[in-house]
This record gives structure tokens, sequence and C-alpha cells, in this order.
């Protein structure tokens, strides 16, 4: 999936907040969705208390926004062949905002 990310307090629901649920899918952070479909809206992490993660497909124009790398490439299928040429991380970045250098597990 691809996500984006803003500063918590730029982020905001229009409509339907009553319709985002939350898990803890982490022992360092949650996950929003939504509890009509079920679909996937947010990551929000310990490490980066100020920022939001927000799925791209939920936006109003997900062309607002490109991904520059992929997380935990380890763990994609075989199938699936990286083909854009952009950065690939076992997990987290060394540069993970939040973490200690070099840290890629939070």
């Amino acid at each position: 999936m691809v996500f984006t990310t803003a500063a918590l307090r730029h982020f905001h629901i229009e409509q339907g907040e009553e319709r985002l649920g939350k898990f803890a899918s982490t022992p360092f952070g949650e996950r929003g969705y939504c509890r009509d479909c079920g679909s996937p809206l947010t990551i929000h992490v310990r490490h980066q208390p100020g920022e939001i993660d927000i799925a791209a497909a939920s936006l109003d124009d997900p062309d607002a926004i490109a991904p520059a790398f992929h997380l935990y490439a380890d763990l994609a299928p075989k199938w699936a062949i990286p083909i854009d040429g952009l950065p690939r991380y076992a997990a987290l970045r060394p540069t993970t905002r939040g973490l200690a250098p070099g840290q890629t597990e939070a």
C-alpha cells in the first residue's frame, strides 16, 4: 500500500469521523480503518507522535503524491517485481524519523 505522511495537527476528516475505527496493530502504533467497508486509512506510530500516515487511495486526489521508497521489501511476495527504481528497505529506513540512527525496527 502507498501511504503519505502529514503533520498530525493538519490531519482532519471532513465527514464521517464516527466511522473511523482504530486498533493497535503493533506494540508501537495503531491503524485507522473504515468501519463500514474495512478499508485501511491511517497509521500513527509512537516514534513519530506529531505525524500520521494516510493511505493514498483514500485521498480525494491520490495523484497529488508519489511514492519515494518501499518499506519491508523483504516481506513482499516473489511475484512483486520492483520496476519503479525506488529504494527498497528490508524493514524501516535507517533514517526513519524518531528512531536512533541505524535503528530499523521500532
